[in-house]
């Protein structure tokens, strides 16, 4: 496929005219450079992170990983193409081989999209086998499919037949294994590599957390009686797309009696003056990095209730006495049992107390006391880990809710709050 880099208009769209190559732009450079921060050297977090998926590999003995979740692709290839569309059409897919090629099928006629990566070995045309694309001649496809990868694995395998796959169709998987092949938890794989961030993308999640700040103010600054919750929610849309963002994960800001359960997600509610207004970004940043951060505000020129302001001091100090449990070594089993919140026969809780964040909600997630026997594992927090430290209170009584979040790197010594901006409901900064 890559013989149509010939035209010099693919060439120029697999190079100058990249959006990976030419990065977030303006304003997201100067607001950058004027809060001192430098920029990622890409090419080195390519490094870091093959590295990091061949490490995962030959610890647990595969021969390669085949790769479909559009995040573990973006990992795995720095190569974004319609990063939506494909968690529900199977149109890409790559192997990354323990030792030995990157190999990526790519949607028709997008060969160019991975042009600016040296490490994509070789771009060969998908043969998808999602039932949109192929219809009653999917397992056919599959089939196809199967026998590329599986000659992959014969040649770079050394004779292992241990293939790691993250998210496949039933079609794809029993094509693969009819092969020869035996399949195991790429998911697993992807997740544990992608859990200790380099120090590129340090650099790449702080310009996106810098980015969400700004991106954050702009909607405090918009925030006023008679803005309906959808308005509001696409001010902070478009100015995390000015700034290079990918996406948002969720529709997560609510206000007012919409507040309470949380999870209710925006509307076309009126948001009236004295309502608490709660987020959830989920934001999906510059350089692909997440900042996942909440704030809840009040609306116009009230003062906050009584009701108002215990609700946000519950939330407060379950976030200011959880976050000081993040340091380096701590088990999962001592977050979860050590963790501080309200009472929950009395309080509506988020569905988790901390979790990763890179690229996305990433592993581990950690829940609640009472869910360990049942959800609960175990692991310990590592230097170069990022994980959120959660807050939502509900009164089952009624009333208004809170949400609160923030990002948090895991240091040698201890830990570095990446937002630590205000958790005021009367001011952000």
């Amino acid at each position: 496929m890559r013989q149509s880099a010939k035209d010099p208009l693919i060439q120029a769209a697999l190079s100058s005219g990249h959006r990976i190559v030419m990065g977030p732009g303006e304003p997201a450079l100067s607001e950058w450079a004027a809060a001192g921060l430098s920029l990622p050297d890409l090419e080195e977090m390519r490094n870091y992170r093959v590295a990091r998926i061949r490490e995962q590999l030959v610890k647990n003995d595969v021969a390669g990983a085949l790769l479909f979740d559009p995040l573990n692709l973006m990992y795995a290839t720095d190569s974004p193409n319609m990063q939506l569309w494909v968690t529900h059409n199977q149109a890409r897919w790559a192997f990354i081989a323990a030792d030995g090629p990157i190999v990526l099928w790519e949607f028709n006629d997008c060969d160019f999209l991975s042009g600016h990566n040296p490490h994509v070995t070789e771009v060969r045309p998908n043969t998808s086998f999602t039932y949109f694309l192929a219809g009653d001649r999917a397992n056919e496809q599959a089939e196809k499919m199967a026998k590329e990868i599986h000659a992959l694995v014969k040649e770079h395998g050394g004779g292992n037949t241990r293939l790691a796959v993250d998210v496949i169709p039933p079609q794809g998987s029993t094509a693969l294994e009819a092969t020869g092949l035996t399949l195991t938890n790429g998911m697993e794989i992807m997740e544990r590599a992608r859990a200790i961030k380099g120090k590129d993308e340090l650099l790449a999640m702080r310009c996106g957390v810098e980015a969400t700040r700004i991106s954050c103010q702009k909607l405090f600054e918009a925030l006023t009686p008679g803005i309906s919750e959808q308005q509001l929610w696409g001010v902070l849309w478009a100015e995390m797309l000015a700034r290079g963002g990918e996406w948002m994960e969720c529709r997560l800001l609510s206000a007012g009696p919409r507040t309470n359960p949380w999870f209710q997600e925006c509307s076309s509610y009126v948001i009236q003056d004295g309502d608490l207004v709660g987020f959830d970004t989920d934001l999906v940043g510059s350089y692909g990095m997440m900042t996942d951060i909440s704030r809840t505000w009040i609306c116009g020129d009230s003062k906050p209730s009584a009701a108002q302001k215990h609700t946000h001091e519950l939330a407060l100090e379950q976030m200011t006495r959880n976050i000081e449990l993040l340091t380096p070594g701590r088990s999962f089993h001592e977050l979860t049992h050590k963790a501080w919140f309200p009472p929950l026969d009395d309080y509506r809780h988020y569905s988790v107390l901390f979790h990763g964040v890179g690229q996305c909600d990433e592993w581990p997630g950690i829940g609640f006391p009472a869910s360990w026997d049942d959800f609960g594992y175990d692991g310990v927090l590592e230097p170069g880990m990022v994980m959120t430290v959660e807050s939502y209170v509900g009164p089952y009584s009624g009333g208004e809710g809170v949400k609160l979040e923030d990002q948090v790197l895991i240091t040698e010594t201890g830990y570095e709050n990446l937002t630590p901006w205000s958790l005021s409901l009367t001011e952000f900064c």
